[in-house]
């Protein structure tokens, strides 16, 4: 399943060429596997967003996307009997910290997730946001160093207007630490590789491995926002969102980081 982000749509993002998210469909065509883009619930603005683990979010969505989505695997599932060692799960933006909420709380029913651009609510919701499972799971992570939307230091998310209505989240750094601890990963040196493919974006590129039974990969996206990731899908430069990694191809990394755990 692949999470839009806010404001976003399902049938938007699964849109071939006009969004990063889109190209997950070439990948599983190629894979022959079953995707799935689900829809969130209206947020305030009454576009398609995620309820989420963020508290102080006032302007997100209210709806009980958890269940949702704990419905949809379910039901996926059952009608293609499969197992939740053969489920994943993947998002960005407000679709990443959706994938991180179903991490806390349904992390038994998938075997792995992948996210860009999220980081950790600073004020989780009380019960499962904030004492939820501490069951180990592979996860892929990719963040942008000057992300505006997301910042990399903590604050307040997609905060152009000044009002910080849509919450606040913690460093990046904080997020990666956090799953290095529950996957038991914290004493793990990681594997460092840097590349440049495409010298005219915004900056390089450095993978981190953090080896081990649940691994964590972090690619640090340098001077890149908040744009999902793409070699091949191109999107502008905007104060709201940075300039775009063109390096990597989000959903390329993000099949052959599941397809290591089927």
């Amino acid at each position: 399943m692949v999470l839009h982000g806010g404001g976003g749509a399902g049938i938007t993002v699964a849109d071939p060429g006009t969004h990063p998210l889109s190209v997950f469909r070439q990948v599983t065509d190629t894979a022959k596997c079953i995707l799935v883009y689900p829809e969130g619930s209206l947020d305030v603005q009454s576009n398609p967003g995620w309820n989420d683990c963020r508290e102080d979010d006032d302007s997100g969505s209210q709806g009980d996307d958890m269940t949702f989505l704990t419905q949809l695997n379910a039901r996926l599932a059952g009608e293609l009997g499969l197992t939740a060692a053969k489920m994943f799960l993947t998002g960005t933006s407000n679709g990443a910290l959706m994938t991180l909420t179903y991490s806390f709380q349904q992390p038994q029913t998938i075997r792995a997730i992948g996210i860009s651009a999220g980081n950790l609510p600073l004020n989780p919701e009380p019960g499962l946001c904030t004492t939820g499972s501490s069951l180990p799971l592979p996860v892929l992570i990719t963040y942008g160093t000057s992300d505006p939307a997301m910042p990399a230091a903590g604050g307040c998310v997609a905060n152009l207007g000044g009002a910080c209505n849509r919450g606040r989240v913690v460093l990046q750094t904080a997020t990666i630490n956090y799953w290095l601890q529950r996957n038991g990963l914290t004493g793990v040196t990681p594997q460092s590789t840097t590349f440049d493919i495409n010298t005219n974006d915004a900056g390089n590129v450095e993978k981190r491995v953090y080896a081990g039974a649940n691994p964590l990969v972090h690619y640090v996206l340098y001077n890149a926002g908040h744009t999902v990731p793409s070699r091949y899908v191109f999107s502008a430069t905007t104060p709201a969102t940075g300039a775009q990694n063109r390096d990597i191809e989000f959903a390329v990394e993000v099949w052959q980081f599941f397809t290591g755990f089927l």
